[in-house]
């Protein structure tokens, strides 16, 4: 083969390293589908996580305004329905 040949093949292509040609096939390679699965699992674990630390910090702010409520009914006599 003359180098004509070779200039338009993937292999002799000479532009990119041959790192670079390892890390796209382990990128491109199939790996029986698990690595199709992670590429879909992987963000709606991701999602699923945040989603779950925003209702627990969501909880917990309301639970503190809760408190800060009915605190301050309880310290406060002039509320609706005294007898003073």
């Amino acid at each position: 083969m003359d180098s004509g040949t070779l200039r338009h093949t993937r292999v002799g292509n000479r532009a990119t390293p041959c790192e670079t040609h390892g890390v796209m096939s382990a990128i491109f390679g199939h790996q029986g589908g698990w690595d199709e699965a992670l590429m879909v699992l992987v963000p709606i674990a991701l999602f699923v996580g945040l989603l779950s630390l925003a209702n627990k910090r969501a909880k917990a702010i309301q639970a503190k305004r809760l408190a800060e409520h009915s605190s301050s009914e309880a310290i406060d006599p002039s509320t609706p329905g005294s007898d003073t």
